[in-house]
């Protein structure tokens, strides 16, 4: 969660992607929820780089981590990521 104040200043993102691949088989629901709390302010700040990678983990991704990344976003943007 010490990303949260830099992704609000629009920085930080390939460090956020990198350590989101990695935490992307996680399976405690914690993780998953941080996870998505991480990507959702990411979108909210710098949609340009984070709304293109949720669309490329969407296959890969828990659904819990895509439903609270896509809380934010609009509707037919968050209906793209959602649906396979």
């Amino acid at each position: 969660m010490a990303l949260i104040q830099g992704t609000r200043r629009k920085m930080f993102l390939p460090q956020i992607i990198r350590l989101s691949n990695m935490l992307l088989t996680d399976q405690d629901d914690m993780v998953q929820k941080g996870l998505g709390w991480l990507l959702r302010e990411t979108a909210k700040y710098a949609p340009t780089g984070a709304i293109p990678y949720l669309l490329q983990i969407r296959g890969r991704a828990p659904r819990l981590v895509l439903r609270t990344a896509c809380e934010t976003l609009p509707l037919s943007v968050r209906r793209k990521i959602l649906t396979s």
